[in-house]
């Protein structure tokens, strides 16, 4: 996915839900911009705390970050805007993927290419971010979506507050919002 549509605040929120979960969460950073490690290094939210930052910008040490995992731990990975071959690597070790992803005629292609690289047995489901729910634009991406057997497992309305970055905590409205996705990400491993 290119930059912009919410990978990293995704990613942070996501990762922050599983430690709150009492999960053992670890975010890895595979972006070489290392947007999402500034912002769990520059937080003071207790809610991150306990999230293990591991940064993989490589496909090497991606595959080294995943692969020492446990089977009961939770990694989320942020991946690099407009990196295929990192993101396919990514994509090809989950258990389960969330593509962040925004209202809008040129993402319906972005979002397709990164389908067809999520492997056939591998759950996904789609989270639109700041999203303008009342508009006819919305309804009719979540129905076209829908038409075509893609999930989409929540929506981050554009009135919800989401912390700006490392230097804000993470705001309660986006952590509802997000748990949403959680949810279903985690049903979708567990039926999967």
């Amino acid at each position: 996915m290119k930059g912009g549509v919410g990978k990293t605040t995704t990613a942070v929120y996501l990762a922050a839900l599983a430690a709150m979960a009492r999960r053992s969460t670890s975010l890895v950073d595979a972006d070489a911009q290392a947007s999402a490690a500034d912002w769990l290094e520059r937080s003071e939210d207790e809610r991150t705390g306990s999230v293990e930052l591991v940064e993989a910008p490589t496909e090497r040490l991606l595959g080294k970050a995943l692969n020492r995992l446990d089977a009961e731990d939770v990694a989320i990975v942020d991946t690099p805007p407009g990196h295929e071959r990192l993101t396919a690597k990514a994509l090809e070790l989950a258990d389960v993927v969330v593509i962040p992803t925004r209202v809008g005629g040129v993402e319906t292609p972005r979002v397709e290419a990164v389908l067809d690289l999520v492997p056939k047995k591998t759950p996904a489901g789609l989270v639109v971010c700041s999203a303008r729910t009342f508009t006819r634009d919305y309804v009719d991406m979540v129905a076209g979506w829908k038409e075509v057997g893609v999930q989409v497992w929540g929506t981050v309305p554009e009135r919800v507050a989401i912390a700006a970055g490392p230097e804000d905590w993470l705001s309660d409205d986006g952590l509802e919002s997000y748990r949403a996705v959680w949810r279903r990400a985690l049903r979708a491993h567990r039926e999967g």
